[in-house]
């Protein structure tokens, strides 16, 4: 019985492992993809390779052959059958895609690791920045410029990146192209408060390899944050020092407040990014239903609103405000909240 049970299991895992190779497989290589291509049964024979202009690469003892067009499964048996015309013994060729350059990207600006990126398939422009090891704690997601690449470079795009975090629908962000640049500029120093203005001391260091979520909006330290064991909403904004009120205001005396009853769980799905919508001040009223778990690469954002009535400063107060008053704030908010 027990042998029957492990065979089965064995079973699934491997339809599991063949989907998952399947998917890679049906990948249609590109000018500009670098591969590398290895010989099981001759590893001398070993070798990387950038697909051309014309869409050809060259193989030792092959010699050119056309690579754009087909599927790493096509290319692969492709390889496998001409090898064999020189060298019998092999039979079996294993193509890999190192470097996706027909989909590059530029990262630049206030991200943790800024440079150019390849992706398999095109991202939308917050994708991007995650790829970058995230926006650092003084990024200005509200000024995000995407310059493109190509036949309109030079072409600039504003992107206030807030603004689709508030709609919950990243769907209608700009298209990138191959080649665009993505830059994130830095807040200045004591500008005017509004979503995402408080300002964290993260690291990247710890995180480069990590798996990792990203909080920001309405917290005292927005940033990159570990992903810790059942992590939830709640959890990741409280890591974030919890919930803040901006110090900015205008003459109308308006407040920044956290906006805790439409938080937004950003995820991404093989279909696309998804945004959730989460009312944390009917949880911690009734503690159900349970926040959503994070997974590794999330966002979550806690929007503004603004108020005359609640949490009423003068503009004295308002100016004097530090990052210890704002602290002590947040967290008398978020313990009235949770009482």
């Amino acid at each position: 019985m027990v042998r029957q049970y492990m065979f089965a299991l064995f079973a699934v895992i491997g339809v599991l492992l063949t989907f998952q190779s399947g998917r890679a497989q049906d990948y249609i290589l590109e000018p500009g993809d670098r591969i590398s291509i290895s010989f099981w049964q001759d590893p001398t024979l070993n070798t990387e390779a950038m697909i051309d202009s014309d869409g050809k690469i060259v193989v030792p003892v092959i010699g050119e052959i056309t690579a754009a067009g087909l599927s790493i499964s096509q290319l692969s048996q492709k390889i496998a059958d001409r090898m064999k015309l020189f060298n019998p013994r092999v039979n079996q060729a294993l193509v890999k895609v190192v470097e996706y350059g027909s989909k590059k990207l530029y990262i630049t600006g206030a991200v943790y690791m800024p440079g150019p990126k390849t992706f398999e398939k095109m991202p939308n422009v917050w994708q991007a920045i995650q790829a970058a090891g995230g926006p650092t704690e003084n990024a200005a997601l509200d000024k995000v410029m995407i310059i493109r690449g190509g036949e309109t470079s030079g072409q600039t795009i504003p992107v206030d990146l807030t603004a689709y975090f508030d709609q919950g629908d990243l769907t209608k962000l700009p298209q990138l192209r191959p080649n665009d640049n993505i830059y994130v500029p830095t807040r200045s120093i004591g500008g005017q408060g509004g979503p995402g203005a408080a300002g964290g001391q993260v690291s990247a260091g710890p995180f480069a390899r990590r798996e990792v979520v990203y909080v920001y909006g309405q917290v005292v330290a927005p940033g990159v944050y570990e992903l810790e064991k059942n992590m939830d909403i709640l959890k990741a904004i409280i890591v974030a020092g919890g919930p803040v009120i901006n110090a900015g205001g205008n003459r109308t005396g308006l407040t920044y407040i956290p906006d805790l009853k439409e938080v937004k769980l950003i995820t991404h799905t093989p279909e696309g990014p998804v945004v959730y919508e989460v009312d944390l001040e009917k949880y911690v009223r009734q503690g159900h239903p349970r926040p959503l778990l994070l997974r590794p690469g999330d966002t979550v954002y806690v929007p503004s609103q603004q108020s005359f009535s609640r949490f009423i400063f003068s503009n004295a107060l308002r100016t004097a405000i530090t990052g210890t008053i704002s602290i002590l704030v947040s967290y008398i908010l978020l313990n009235q909240l949770l009482r």
